[in-house]
């Protein structure tokens, strides 16, 4: 088994220099014991607080923010013209947009797409 190393020289100097003697020991003590006794009711009074304060934020957080916000405006129908000719059907807009489709290109050929935008974009 693997004991610890006995301290060294060092160690036990700095022990000795750090280590309160005992009329400081009985201080700290009783500090320690009177501030355990009014450190709950302390507690408590800054964790109500807190609560409390972080409960206001949130209301004034949401009110603000109901506030700022603009009604939605109503959503606006949109008209589309659907019309065809044999197997090509083309869909237009209101605002001049079209979608053409038509049959599928046959095997063995290409295909191709036209975009021609508007100036109304």
């Amino acid at each position: 088994m693997h004991e610890e190393p006995e301290p060294l020289d060092v160690d036990a100097r700095v022990r000795a220099a750090l280590a309160p003697d005992d009329q400081a020991a009985r201080r700290i003590v009783a500090r320690a014991l009177a501030a355990r006794e009014a450190a709950p009711r302390r507690r408590r009074q800054a964790a109500l607080a807190a609560g409390i304060a972080a409960a206001l934020l949130v209301a004034a957080g949401a009110r603000l923010s109901r506030s700022r916000r603009a009604p939605a405006p109503p959503p606006r129908e949109q008209s589309l013209a659907v019309s065809g000719q044999g197997r090509m059907v083309v869909v237009e807009r209101e605002d001049g947009r079209r979608w053409i489709v038509g049959p599928p290109a046959p095997a063995g050929h290409g295909g191709y797409v036209i975009f021609v935008a508007s100036g109304r974009e």
